[in-house]
């Protein structure tokens, strides 16, 4: 199986796909054979992005507007799912200390921060200026960056998970 990483994303959703061919062919003939199957390799992946999720929220940290970062990087989970995923609750409120939204008439979100403290923007001064440009993009702050430098892990750990799993499988 080869593996090749890349990004792509828009505003309103986001996602980093590591393709590993063959892999969805695999899932539906191993789901077919067993159903304990889809259960097994759904709390492997949510295991394997809670991780993810953790180094992503620690790299907030070090973002330039660590503040809207941290408060931006709270609302990823681990979406249980037969392939990882992160979800990012857009919709829950975004808080934020100089200006409340008990105050606004339309209310900020995490989603709508997310993406100015992830790629910045050299418009809206709330935010720091543009990331480096990156393919066509932006390369990101935190979360981007972190997940780039994980694609390896993660499809390492999720190939061993899925052999773990087949061959837990083939033993019952």
């Amino acid at each position: 199986m080869a593996k090749t990483p890349y990004a792509s994303g828009r505003a309103g959703s986001a996602s980093v796909e590591i393709q590993v061919i063959g892999l969805y062919p695999f899932l539906k003939r191993a789901a077919a054979a067993d159903p304990l199957f889809n259960k097994e390799i759904r709390a492997a992946s949510v295991k394997l992005i809670g991780q993810v999720v953790t180094n992503v929220q620690s790299a907030a940290a070090s973002a330039p507007n660590r503040r809207q970062a941290i408060e931006s990087a709270k609302g990823f989970r681990a979406r249980p799912d037969r392939v990882p995923v992160i979800k990012l609750n857009g919709s829950a409120n975004f808080v934020s200390q100089s200006r409340p939204n008990r105050k606004r008439k339309k209310k900020v979100t995490r989603g709508d921060v997310f993406f100015g403290s992830e790629f910045g923007s050299n418009k809206l001064k709330q935010f720091p200026p543009r990331s480096a440009s990156f393919f066509g993009g932006n390369r990101g702050y935190y979360f981007w960056p972190t997940i780039e430098r994980m694609a390896g892990d993660i499809s390492k750990e999720y190939l061993n998970a899925l052999d773990s799993i087949t061959n837990k499988l083939k033993h019952l």
